[in-house]
């Protein structure tokens, strides 16, 4: 590393905006942003002279000048510093010090290894490896994102129902969050009425009906109560029991 790399500067300082904000609450926005100024200032040269609050301050009034000057100290050197910035500046520089220091621990033992790594001279011949033997593969299967998961005829029933209202198809299987989705809808119970009506504004021309399968799920409560309201619409004949015959949905 060259010296100009051992000696350059940190660009950036830790900003904590909760802090700046306690700090500067009573400022105006004309002093906080000669302040912000100064602090870049202070970063960027190191220290402050009265030289500078009078540049970056100026056209501001003189009371003003010194709030944003009492949030620097004078050191013996005559120059202004903000003890919190160079509490920053002293934690970064420690930081870059320990990296550094482990950075050069590690080339060490590195090279180290490097060294004695190899034999310093090698055969004239070199005899095949041979033929290393396959490893048996112990991972468990990944699980697929389709699952075939049995269920019963009622529920299958239902599921080809709500799954007909989305033009799904029968033989198109269901992942497992639709699945789930559809046994918690399963024991709501809801009244046989109430899915005739479903099913027939989902037949309708409806441009508001739902398209994703999961969507109508997660909203079944919502969709029951939509038809109920709007039942006169949709006149339907309910049976007198579900059927639970599998044929009635194919």
């Amino acid at each position: 590393m060259n010296e100009d790399k051992k000696t350059r500067k940190a660009p950036a300082f830790q900003f904590y905006a909760d802090d700046f904000l306690a700090g500067t609450i009573t400022m105006t926005n004309e002093e906080r942003g000669a302040y912000i100024a100064l602090l870049c200032l202070q970063w960027s040269k190191g220290s402050l002279t009265e030289n500078d609050f009078q540049r970056v301050c100026i056209g501001m009034p003189p009371h003003s000048q010194r709030i944003c000057q009492d949030k620097f100290q004078i050191d013996a050197d005559g120059n202004y510093r903000n003890k919190r910035l160079e509490a920053e500046r002293e934690k970064q520089d420690q930081y870059r010090k320990k990296q550094t220091d482990n950075a050069n621990k590690r080339w060490v033992g590195n090279a180290t290894a490097y060294a004695t790594a190899l034999p310093a001279d090698m055969p004239n011949v070199c005899s095949p490896s041979p033929t290393p033997t396959p490893k048996e593969d112990t991972k468990a299967p990944k699980s697929p994102n389709r699952l075939t998961v049995e269920l019963s005829p009622e529920l299958e029933a239902f599921r080809l129902r709500v799954g007909a209202m989305v033009r799904r198809r029968p033989e198109t299987k269901w992942s497992t969050k639709e699945l789930k989705a559809l046994k918690e809808v399963f024991d709501l119970n809801t009244p046989e009425e109430d899915i005739k009506l479903v099913e027939a504004r989902y037949r309708s021309d409806d441009k508001y009906l739902r398209r994703e399968l999961y969507t109508l799920l997660n909203n079944w409560n919502g969709e029951v109560d939509k038809v109920r309201n709007v039942s006169a619409q949709f006149q339907v004949e309910a049976p007198a029991h579900l059927s639970l015959d599998l044929k009635d949905y194919l």
